[in-house]
């Protein structure tokens, strides 16, 4: 039977975990069979194994090298999606078949599995996974093309961008490494001559290839592990991001400090599983979630959580902590423990569901740190960042006068109130040779303005509030001016349609929550006749740039400072300053990435 075995070359390897006071241990029996045990878990109830075998010695032919093999295949049960399950009725399951092989080189194993139970808690009780940055040392960036590479930026502000993909023939010479300190690769595909790789976050390797037969995938992955023990590779590309940490040596110098469940991800995967999720009634019955109370759970998992110094959670219903491992944090929830997720055949917590598939992430006091996938990783830009994010910040004298966004508004007006925010802006812009106030409705910014002398356009999005240096003000204004990069490039075209179809009207705000119609011209400053020959000579400029400014009347530069020099001190703040500077970051990146300036007009 083994001869006939075609297998694709998708492996994970892991490490014998050796004790200081036990350096002679190995692998033996109980090991092997506790993963196997696990593995066929999901075993079809009252089946028999197709194929079982454990612990073959056996030799590579090429190397001549002995290495052991377990093999285990077993029908196991999965629901059939497309027809719906029925209480104390017939309910349909497809039968397949899983596998798992476990090839053992001295105290390192390497395994292939399919369609198996999950076998971590049980596996990682002896053995350290390989993980993905091990495998990336197998090869110097230099002699590969990075065809594919997906990153989760160390933030877990809900209106910063959590995760990019980007694709290219190479993306070392395409991809813009100036964001790169803070983002953590978590998948990698890789050209290396004729061959293909893929290297995710949870240390899984694949090739590219046919399938291929036992002896082959024994030799693959004999000479893989050479390679990853060897390591060494020259990482010109790769070192350009988040670097891995060890756990321990990250808390000796921080504490956590927030907790973000990957909620898009979660949904992905119960819906990829086609999972249900229940709980236990006070009779003993289950009781399914709806499409609706799955939402709501998990419209409060996206939330923020922050984490308290004795490592609790304040949470909306029951208790919550986080718990500090060896090399692992984990999440402790009453909540998550008693909703169980269904699929494949059998139920676990949501709480294991989410730790196994690595759903959550968790910041630091330390904002140079984060936690995701199992790992710690450091930013390798971080503080140093504060410089160029305080450099983004101009203050402007007006701007402490500010009361309100848009002031008071009243029919027979034809100008913004003096003390508003939109007033100060036309005040600040009034050199421009035209502006434009695109706010409500379909618009681009609140202000438009062009310059010709400085071959520049500008979108000035307005917020105000009181001062403070708390992150959530930010959210919106940020997150304004990040969903509407896109609208700077605009042509001529563009521009004419917006002008014919709401710049000829006079400004309708809303002010004690009624709609008051004012005399105030969209069109604040330029002649729109010859607008069209202007545009178009603006944009054959050579020198033409782009600006994307924020005016918050709620930030001071010098609070924030203040602030950001305790940063950099490594003195405690508190976590809305890190929110802050993350958000403040997310802002400066996104607009770079866009070939356009970052501005934030604030108090001084």
């Amino acid at each position: 039977m083994i001869d006939r075995l075609e297998l694709t070359k998708n492996i994970q390897f892991y490490n014998l975990i050796i004790p200081e006071d036990n350096r002679n241990r190995t692998i033996t029996d109980v090991e092997i069979t506790n993963i196997l045990d696990a593995a066929d878990d999901n075993i079809e109830p009252g089946s028999d194994y197709l194929l079982e075998e454990f612990r073959i010695e056996k030799r590579l032919i090429e190397n001549d090298i002995p290495y052991k093999y377990s093999l285990r295949i077993f029908p196991t049960l999965k629901p059939v999606y497309f027809i719906g399950e029925i209480e104390g009725g017939e309910n349909y399951q497809d039968k397949i078949y899983a596998f798992i092989l476990i090839l053992e080189f001295d105290n390192s194993v390497a395994i292939i599995k399919k369609s198996c139970a999950n076998i971590s808690d049980d596996i990682e009780r002896s053995f350290n996974l390989v993980s993905s940055n091990l495998l990336a040392s197998t090869f110097n960036d230099s002699d590969v093309l990075f065809q594919k590479i997906s990153t989760r930026t160390i933030t877990n502000s809900d209106k910063a961008i959590r995760n990019r993909s980007a694709e290219s023939a190479d993306l070392k010479g395409s991809y813009s490494t100036h964001a790169a300190g803070r983002s953590i690769p978590y998948y990698l595909k890789l050209r290396q001559g004729a061959i293909i790789k893929t290297i995710s976050g949870s240390g899984r390797l694949v090739e590219a290839s046919q399938r291929v037969n036992f002896d082959e995938i024994a030799t693959w992955s004999y000479n893989q592990l050479c390679l990853i023990r060897q390591g060494g590779g020259v990482k010109d590309f790769l070192n350009s991001f988040a670097k891995q940490k060890d756990l321990s040596e990250v808390l000796s110098s921080t504490v956590p400090s927030a907790l973000l469940i990957e909620s898009t991800s979660l949904y992905e995967k119960l819906q990829s599983e086609g999972a249900i999720l229940k709980y236990k009634l006070p009779d003993g019955s289950d009781c399914i979630l709806n499409e609706i109370q799955v939402n709501r759970l998990l419209h409060k998992l996206e939330k923020v959580y922050e984490i308290k110094p004795d490592l609790t959670i304040q949470v909306p219903l029951g208790k919550a902590k986080v718990r500090k491992n060896n090399k692992t944090l984990t999440i402790d929830s009453t909540v998550l423990k008693k909703i169980k997720v269904s699929y494949n055949s059998k139920d676990i917590t949501l709480q294991s569901f989410i730790f196994k598939n690595g759903f959550y992430s968790i910041t630091f006091t330390d904002p140079c740190y984060m936690y995701f996938m199992g790992n710690c990783f450091e930013d390798s830009s971080g503080i140093s960042e504060i410089n160029s994010i305080l450099e983004m910040l101009v203050p402007k004298a007006n701007i402490k006068n500010v009361l309100s966004e848009k002031g008071l508004l009243l029919k027979g007006m034809d100008k913004f109130s003096n003390d508003s925010m939109f007033d100060v802006v036309e005040n600040i812009h009034s050199g421009d040779d035209y502006i434009f106030c695109d706010d409500l409705g379909n618009e681009w910014a609140d202000h438009i303005t062009f310059n010709k002398a400085d071959s520049c356009i500008c979108f000035i999005h307005s917020k105000h509030g009181d001062k403070s240096t708390s992150a959530s003000k930010l959210h919106d204004v940020v997150g304004q001016g990040i969903k509407n990069l896109g609208y700077m490039y605009f042509n001529t075209a563009d521009f004419t349609v917006k002008l014919k179809t709401k710049f000829n009207k006079n400004y309708t705000g809303v002010y004690n929550k009624k709609s008051v119609s004012t005399k105030i011209k969209k069109v604040r400053k330029g002649d729109t006749k010859n607008i069209k020959k202007y545009l178009d000579d603006l944009f054959k400029d050579v020198k033409l740039h782009r600006k994307c400014i924020l005016s918050c009347s709620f930030l001071s530069k010098k609070e924030i400072e203040r602030e950001f020099i305790n940063l950099r001190r490594k003195k405690p703040v508190k976590p809305h300053v890190i929110q802050l500077l993350w958000i403040l970051s997310s802002f400066s990146h996104a607009v770079k990435e866009a070939n356009a300036v970052p501005i934030i007009y604030c108090d001084n």
